[in-house]
């Protein structure tokens, strides 16, 4: 069963929603992570939002990096058209560093949905 996770007030907090509603719609999406001050009420300087995806597990981690591959410039897409906003997405792979927040950039990074499962 999906779960929004959120401590997040006001505008922060309804960001995280469509988010998450979003995710919950998917079920390739296992959990979804909010990152920097996107999270809080106010947006950064620029309006990007970045967020990185953890992809529900496949049989091996190849069929995972295809289905990101497959998938990725579409989520990105639906996601900045339901915000309005431009999104920085990743794919946050647990069992590996496969991106720049997987690495740790140093920004604060927020659960913001999780898939049981």
């Amino acid at each position: 069963m999906p779960r929004f996770i959120s401590h997040s007030k006001g505008r922060g907090r309804a960001l995280s929603a469509v988010i998450a509603e979003w995710a919950a719609g998917n079920p390739r999406i296992r959990r979804v992570w909010l990152f920097d001050s996107r999270a809080e009420d106010a947006p950064a300087s620029d309006g990007r939002i970045e967020i990185a995806l953890e992809l529900q597990p496949v049989a091996d981690s190849e069929e995972t990096i295809t289905v990101w591959l497959a998938n990725c410039d579409k989520w990105r897409l639906q996601l900045q058209t339901r915000m309005g906003r431009t999104v920085d997405l990743d794919w946050l792979d647990p069992d590996g560093a496969t991106s720049r927040t997987q690495a740790g950039s140093g920004a604060v990074q927020r659960l913001i949905y999780e898939c049981a499962g």
